[in-house]
């Protein structure tokens, strides 16, 4: 797993694909607790990119069920509520392993859609 901060957003790479929100929960929230700790969650709107990167191979996951477990993961850690999610970009693609790439940043309020 990794992250990284850039001009307000987050940007969250994890090596694995799964529906299961309590996988994804203990991978992202224990990452969050003890490596990267300089993410606390925050009010107001967001918008959430998630780019689901899948192999031949690998098996098919459904992208709803994916972008609940991601949302509920960075519950507490990036945002306080996933109500907070205003836009949600939700991608499936073809790559070289199975993984989630996120990228979520807070919305300004006069900012078009």
């Amino acid at each position: 797993m990794q992250a990284a901060t850039q001009n307000g957003s987050l940007h969250v790479r994890v090596d694995a694909v799964t529906s299961q929100t309590r996988r994804f929960k203990s991978l992202i929230g224990e990452f969050f607790r003890t490596e990267f700790r300089r993410v606390r969650p925050r009010y107001g709107a967001f918008e959430v990119v998630i780019e689901i990167e899948r192999g031949p191979d690998t098996p098919v996951h459904d992208v709803d069920n994916v972008a609940k477990a991601v949302l509920d993961a960075l519950t507490g850690v990036v945002f306080h509520d996933d109500s907070q999610v205003e836009r949600l970009h939700v991608e499936k693609v073809t790559g070289e392993r199975p993984r989630v790439k996120v990228r979520a940043r807070p919305i300004r309020a006069a900012e078009p859609a």
